[in-house]
């Protein structure tokens, strides 16, 4: 009897963990935003990202036309991807992005622009590529590609119980996973909260994307995208976080994140 009790309550709290899954995966679009002051330009970015999803027979995105920085930011839904143009009149690009970052941490921002030298700045908000115009069809499909594999990846969600709750995180809004070493609670920080659960360390890296997630030491897991600074025994993060760096770990750090950051490039 307590075995078959036991069986029932595994498959409702197992089945209860599907129906969240599918709740945020079933009938997911993503979300494409263009944002270019040159109608033309606009017209050719939707009209590539179109023939990306039907070559390739994926489900077709919602894609959103922006023809200035105060229509974009005025907008209530979600960007998942967002190609940004520089210089536009009235709110120009670099404050653009400054400010989806902040409402939006997840989303992937490629910069369109005639003006390179705008690009040092564009890079403090993590932009993910950047495309020069006149816009090339060939370039631009890599760079879509990378961006939905972006997507795919540091952009999943991953499942943590706290609190006698189930939240279903975006990896790409974790900043740092910290293990409390006077307990067996560990801390998920996220760019808006924390969430304390009894699940191990191991298991919250199982989940996480590894092309952006480094453990840095046994009871430290660091988001590379949130990296301020770092010395050879800390990391600092965004937030005011830090995290430390096992002795035996720097060189291989230094390495990991050092090829990271090429990727930014």
């Amino acid at each position: 009897m307590t075995l078959f009790v036991f069986k029932i309550t595994f498959i409702l709290i197992f089945s209860s963990v599907i129906i969240t899954i599918v709740l945020f995966y079933g009938d997911w679009i993503m979300n494409i935003f263009i944002c270019d002051d040159d109608n033309l330009i606009c017209k050719q970015i939707k009209t590539l990202c179109e023939s990306y999803y039907i070559e390739h027979k994926l489900k077709r995105p919602d894609i959103y036309i922006f023809h200035s920085g105060e229509d974009i930011l005025a907008s209530d839904i979600k960007p998942d991807i967002v190609y940004l143009d520089i210089q536009m009149s009235g709110i120009d690009g670099i404050a653009v992005g400054n400010s989806l970052v902040k409402s939006y941490p997840a989303a992937i921002i490629i910069i369109i622009t005639s003006f390179p030298e705008y690009l040092d700045e564009a890079m403090r908000f993590h932009v993910f590529r950047y495309i020069s115009k006149p816009v090339e069809s060939k370039r631009f499909m890599r760079n879509l590609e990378d961006a939905i594999s972006e997507f795919n990846s540091i952009g999943g969600r991953i499942i943590v119980k706290c609190k006698g709750k189930t939240y279903v995180l975006s990896a790409k809004d974790i900043i740092m996973v910290e293990v409390n070493p006077h307990c067996r609670n560990l801390t998920i920080h996220t760019v808006s909260d924390t969430y304390t659960t009894t699940q191990t360390l191991a298991s919250i890296k199982s989940m996480l994307p590894s092309g952006s997630f480094y453990q840095s030491h046994r009871c430290y897991i660091v988001n590379m995208n949130y990296i301020m600074s770092y010395n050879n025994s800390r990391i600092y993060m965004e937030n005011h976080l830090y995290a430390d760096i096992a002795l035996r770990k720097y060189n291989d750090f230094f390495n990991t994140y050092s090829a990271f950051l090429t990727t930014l490039r």
